[in-house]
């Protein structure tokens, strides 16, 4: 019995571990399941954060790379809506030295277009992205935030109602490398302090987060370098290393001619008058200008000032007292002067304060920019020369000639002004010469340049071409078809023009050279507007006697054209021993081409502090007299103005300076003018600055209204459509223009089909037709061109006939013409349009960083 018990206590025993034993089995097996669990959890996290990482890195990369195409086409950019402001908000006010700028503080310019160099303010200064020149983050305020959101919607398909999101939060653009530049204490370099040349045009940082639920999961940078592409420059019609003659009627509009041996010119056109090689008349004087106080009798005939007349001091108050030049004076209450001259304390330095001379009362202002220096010696500043130009009818502003050797006009070899010996032989020099006769546009004897900024000669030197670069640039990338560079080789036997090109087809160059557009709008050669480089006969370099043997000539005439339709279009490199045409027939297209833009003096405006209310002149140092007033885009290669109202346009008001005929004015040249005379009222404080695109409109009450600043330009009527050729007349026209009247003055700019545009009215826009405001671009006129672009030849230039050029002909050989061609200036060139024209990239990467942090 005893023994049987204790073996059912051993079995009850082993029992209860058995359960303990499965017990621990089942937490083991429970708690290895939980650790599978939660490695597949940390698996799934890990996947998760290596996707936002993934997403977020792409969201930065494609950020950058939308930076980089601004670079590339900012007009583009800003037409789809992707471009920034260009307002202070996004920039950073920059020091260097005594500098003390934006990037680009023209607000009419489009951040980040050319020019990408020359001018400090195209320049990025930026010694990293702590100190951008350029930044748009949500620090930066609302409109950060507001375009931010903006870009990153148009970059990135979010579906309603998601949780998840990409953002771009964070855009820099600062200088590129700069080794040896000197950083001073704020961060930015000083542009002094070195003269080494920089590695490139910015440095681009962009920044993108990937969010879920408005949480931040990811975040990166991508940091990119980019340079400009090295394009050949253009800036003239024709340009020649060789010896320019022109017999017959052959003609050349709009633009400078260069040689660098000798020229003659066959259309003798008065262009612009030029002080110097280097200055066209000054006509800032009298654009935003003042007069010395004189007595009622010697200022006007009716001996008396009337209110809103005004004056700076005496010379020689000012010569004893430099702080007076400050200040300008004007009449607030109309009378004849005091038969003395005020005393040198008589003149307030305060802004505000008044003064009685006479029967007037002077109040005091802020000065204006160009004095008319009226007892002094100096010719260019001592006469109102905007009123020796309006309302003047000059053959072609835009003509000029250069020449290394000498120069002669006329088939009949006249000497301009009978000085063969003069670089400047008809020196625009006295005040009574008249501008509609003086052929102070004609320039010889260029063989060097003289020193200062007044220049008698600046010496003319043909623009060579490399021809090694240009066929390496040629050569890789006619691999690309999309790159729209094509090289071409010979492949004729000496007395032929075979080529082979894209795709290893062979064709005479005249197939090739034809990028006009056949009835279904493709291209003739299948190409259209490109970099076309065509080799030497043996494929070496012509230059420098390195053994390259040009190729025969190309004569295009209509007999030798394959197509029906012949037009060259964008950039020819030819290396054959003549290039020209002897009679090309009905083979040209004809349509629309813009005439060149209008003249303006690179002098700079004064600028305006447009961040308080009212407005005012931006001074450095404090108030007047002690205060000075900053410039912008002086010598800077383009027309610049500030955007006041923000409207996209600069707006200009206008006002009668004869006051209907009433008060006559005298030129310089001793003509006396009666009738209405239209010119700018430049701003000044408290002035009101019109904005027609407003709703409703803003128009200024009468004695109110002004021009938001700018500088000096002339506004030019242009000839009709039907008439390139013809004169063209500076003037601007009342505010009060209405439709009738509006076709005397305004000129299309908008194309609205083959050889048509659109109608001008008083209320077109100016984006649309000429107007009184600056115009970049020129009147839309008919021509018929066999080229739309460049044509350069290492060779020279014989040719005959009746062709037309739109566009610029350089040739390194001699350059003859007979018979009636025209070549028309396409002024776009020399603005980088060539670039945009044929969709190559103005810029390049020369470095990218992913994952930046720098």
């Amino acid at each position: 019995m005893t023994m049987r018990k204790q073996k059912n206590f051993r079995i009850r025993r082993q029992k209860g571990s058995a359960l303990l034993v499965s017990l621990m089995i089942m937490v083991g097996l429970s708690l290895l399941g939980l650790g599978f669990v939660a490695v597949s959890e940390t698996e799934s996290a890990i996947a998760v954060n290596e996707r936002n990482y993934v997403q977020a890195q792409s969201a930065a990369e494609l950020g950058c790379k939308t930076v980089i195409e601004m670079f590339q086409d900012a007009p583009w950019a800003n037409d789809r809506g992707i471009l920034p402001q260009n307002t202070q908000q996004f920039k950073t006010l920059r020091t260097d030295g005594g500098n003390h700028d934006y990037y680009k503080p023209n607000a009419g310019d489009f951040l980040f277009d050319v020019p990408l160099k020359g001018d400090r303010t195209n320049k990025f200064f930026g010694s990293d992205y702590k100190h951008a020149d350029v930044t748009i983050n949500d620090a930066a305020g609302a409109k950060a935030t507001t375009y931010l959101d903006k870009l990153s919607k148009m970059l990135f398909y979010t579906p309603a109602g998601a949780t998840e999101k990409l953002r771009i939060t964070d855009i820099r653009v600062y200088s590129p490398p700069w080794p040896g530049a000197v950083v001073d204490a704020d961060g930015y370099y000083d542009s002094n302090a070195s003269t080494n040349p920089r590695y490139g045009v910015a440095t681009i940082r962009v920044t993108a987060q990937k969010l879920v639920n408005g949480q931040v999961r990811a975040e990166r940078a991508v940091k990119a370098i980019i340079a400009e592409t090295p394009f050949p420059t253009v800036d003239g019609a024709i340009e020649t290393a060789g010896s320019l003659v022109g017999q017959g009627n052959f003609a050349v509009y709009w633009g400078k001619i260069l040689s660098a041996k000798d020229m003659q010119v066959n259309r003798p056109a008065v262009g612009m008058p030029w002080f110097d090689a280097k200055n066209q008349m000054a006509y800032e004087y009298g654009s935003d200008t003042t007069l010395e106080r004189q007595s009622s009798t010697n200022y006007r005939a009716s001996d008396a000032y009337a209110p809103g007349d005004l004056v700076h001091a005496t010379e020689a108050a000012i010569a004893v007292d430099p702080d007076l030049a400050k200040f300008a004076y004007r009449c607030t209450n109309a009378g004849a002067t005091a038969a003395g001259v005020p005393l040198q304390t008589d003149w307030k330095k305060v802004v505000g304060q008044s003064f009685v001379d006479g029967g007037v009362t002077w109040t005091a202002e802020a000065s204006r920019p160009f004095d008319i220096m009226t007892s002094s010696t100096d010719f260019y500043t001592m006469y109102n020369w905007l009123t020796q130009l309006t309302g003047r009818t000059l053959e072609d502003p835009w003509l000029h000639a250069r020449a290394r050797g000498t120069l002669v006009y006329n088939n009949n070899g006249t000497v301009p002004c009978n000085d063969n010996t003069n670089p400047h032989p008809c020196d625009y020099n006295d005040r009574t010469q008249l501008v509609t006769a003086r052929y102070s546009n004609f320039f010889q004897n260029l063989i060097t340049t003289d020193p200062g900024n007044r220049p008698e000669r600046i010496e003319a030197v043909f623009p060579t071409m490399d021809y090694e670069f240009w066929k390496a640039i040629a050569q890789s990338a006619s691999n690309d078809p999309g790159s729209g560079i094509y090289y071409f080789s010979y492949a004729g036997d000496g007395t032929n023009n075979l080529f082979t090109g894209p795709g290893g087809v062979t064709k005479d160059i005249r197939a090739w050279l034809n990028a006009a557009p056949n009835a279904s709008g493709k291209a003739y050669n299948g190409l259209g507007p490109g970099f076309y480089f065509f080799d030497t006969q043996n494929g070496k370099n012509p230059q420098f006697g390195k053994g390259g043997l040009l190729t025969p000539d190309c004569a295009l005439t209509s007999g030798t054209i394959p197509d029906p339709k012949f037009q060259m279009r964008g950039y020819i490199y030819l290396n054959a021993a003549h290039f020209g045409s002897k009679g090309i027939g009905n083979t040209p297209l004809t349509d629309v081409y813009n005439m060149p833009g209008e003249p303006y003096r690179d002098v700079g405006y004064r600028e305006v502090d447009d961040t308080v209310t009212p407005m005012k002149w931006k001074l450095t140092g404090g108030a007047l007299p002690a205060g000075t007033f900053t410039v912008v885009g002086a010598d800077n290669g383009q027309f610049d103005w500030h955007d006041l109202n923000g409207n996209g346009q600069l707006d200009v008001w206008t006002e009668d300076i004869t006051r209907n005929g009433a008060v006559p004015f005298t030129r310089p040249d001793g003509t006396v003018v009666n009738t209405p005379t239209w010119v700018p009222v430049p701003w000044y404080e408290g002035c009101t600055v019109p904005d027609p695109l407003a709703t409703p409109a803003v128009v200024p009450a009468p004695g109110t209204g002004c021009s938001e600043p700018h500088e000096p330009y002339a506004n030019i009527t242009y000839p009709a459509q039907g008439s390139p050729a013809s004169s063209s007349k500076i003037e601007w026209y009342s505010n009060g223009i209405n439709d009738a009247q509006a076709p005397s003055f305004r000129r299309s700019l908008l194309r609205t089909g083959t050889n048509t545009v659109a109608p001008c009215l008083a209320a077109t826009k100016n984006s649309e037709c000429t107007s009184n405001s600056y115009d970049k671009d020129g009147a839309l006129v008919t021509l018929s061109p066999i080229l739309w672009g460049v044509l350069y030849n290492e060779g020279g230039y014989d040719g005959s006939g009746n062709a037309d050029y739109y566009g610029s002909l350089l040739m390194r050989g001699d350059f003859s013409a007979t018979g009636t061609p025209n070549v028309w200036f396409d002024e776009c060139l020399a603005r980088g349009c060539l670039e945009q024209q044929l969709k190559m990239q103005r810029v390049m990467v020369s470095s990218m960083e992913t994952d930046n942090t720098q």
